[in-house]
């Protein structure tokens, strides 16, 4: 559990620096003359969907390739990418389109550096301690995330957007000199050659033994997708009414809730019906969500976000665990990798749709004038993205409670107790 611990505290900090930059740079795209809610999301689509296209590919070559050049590499394309953006920041050339194409290729380098990792945690850490390192990795990552939302507006503001790019490659490149240096576990990788047909039917033949994993990932489908659409829109609903130092202080409150879901499952070893305790994370999701139509404020946005963030960490962290006891490690990256590229494509799609949705719905709103609309803050842009967050969580609940009574989900849960019992 130390070395665990050791790297995933290396990856943390690494982590630190990228999401220090992701949120100035979603500052500084908002604040453009010709910054929009569709040009926002898009930049979210161009950074999600290459790894999730990708997914596949990656998830073979990680069971087939060495674990710790894999993180090291990968970390090293994604430093070299930021060193990129910094350059073209100072010298006053840096666009839009810029970050586009460097964070398509920092998403399939960072997907290469956890993903092995991800494989790697059942050589690090017995079995039944799972749950506590996926909490572990969980509360750090929280850490993380309630402190700098606070931070990065000050650092915005104080060091200019050329220095954040700077401390981001430091993070990096120091995780990798840490990586080279120190010793790594040995991972069993496959010796098959490469083939994606062969892979695919790897996998099918997996999933095949196990109907429940086909309603399973249509249900991450549809959950990936609905979460998707608030992800993307917090930040601009918060800005339209307020500003960054404001949306500093509500993700900062929005984090505490990834402390509090990590560090709850950080204090188990394992869980009863892991399956169960994803869909009831969800409904709950979803019920949050609609509660914004009552009203909206900094104050409600950084508990309910608390409140959801608590409630989607404990379904990830759940996730996670169920999918390292029952999958063979020497096919962990595959499975991954295809139900990767079927689940992910989910997050992308909801990314390209958010920013469409909100302004047409921003043009409706400003074109007639509705009563409700006077009950929220902001301009037309808040009451768009309301609506948007009451359709998803009503949409989130309905799904959650038929999926739950699926006897196929069920019989995962019977299976997960089963591997759980096997030395």
């Amino acid at each position: 559990m130390k070395k665990y611990i050791t790297y995933l505290s290396l990856l943390m900090f690494s982590l630190m620096g990228t999401d220090l930059t992701d949120f100035a740079l979603s500052i500084w795209i908002l604040d453009q003359p010709d910054g929009s809610i569709s040009l926002y999301s898009f930049v979210w689509f161009c950074e999600a969907a290459p790894a999730v296209f990708l997914a596949p590919v990656i998830g073979s070559l990680i069971d087939r390739w060495n674990k710790k050049k894999m993180i090291i590499y990968g970390q090293l394309v994604a430093g070299i990418g930021s060193m990129i953006l910094m350059t073209l920041h100072y010298l006053g050339q840096l666009h839009p389109w810029h970050i586009m194409i460097v964070a398509g290729v920092g998403s399939i380098a960072s997907t290469f550096v956890f993903q092995a990792f991800y494989v790697s945690t059942k050589a690090l850490v017995p079995k039944d301690q799972l749950v506590r390192a996926q909490g572990l990795s969980s509360t750090l990552n929280a850490t993380i995330q309630m402190g700098l939302p606070i931070v990065a507006p000050i650092l915005y503001k104080l060091i200019g957007m050329s220095n954040i790019f700077l401390f981001d490659g430091i993070t990096f490149f120091t995780s990798v000199i840490a990586f080279s240096i120190l010793s790594f576990v040995v991972v069993e990788i496959s010796s098959e050659k490469f083939s994606m047909k062969n892979d695919y039917k790897v996998v099918k033949e997996f999933i095949k033994q196990q109907k429940g994993f086909l309603y399973l990932y249509s249900f991450f489908f549809l959950i990936n997708f609905l979460v998707g659409l608030i992800t993307v829109l917090f930040t601009p609903l918060i800005l339209d009414f307020s500003n960054e130092y404001v949306l500093g202080l509500v993700l900062a409150c929005v984090g505490v809730g990834s402390l509090i879901g990590g560090g709850a499952m950080a204090s188990k070893k394992t869980f009863n019906n892991p399956i169960q305790i994803i869909i009831w994370a969800n409904v709950f999701v979803g019920l949050i969500l609609i509660s914004f139509f009552i009203q909206v404020n900094p104050w409600i946005l950084g508990i309910g976000g608390m409140m959801i963030l608590a409630l989607i960490s404990v379904s990830a962290i759940v996730n996670e665990a169920f999918f390292q006891t029952v999958v063979p490690t020497k096919i962990l990256g595959r499975l991954t990798g295809f139900s990767g590229f079927f689940i992910g494509t989910a997050a992308p799609l909801s990314f390209l749709l958010s920013g469409f949705v909100v302004d047409q719905l921003n043009h409706f709103f400003k074109a007639n004038t509705i009563d409700f609309m006077n009950h929220f803050p902001g301009t037309s842009i808040t009451t768009s993205i309301v609506v948007v967050f009451v359709i998803a969580g009503s949409l989130l609940t309905i799904l959650s409670l038929i999926y739950r009574r699926n006897p196929n989900l069920k019989k995962l849960d019977a299976l997960y107790k089963i591997a759980l019992e096997k030395k």
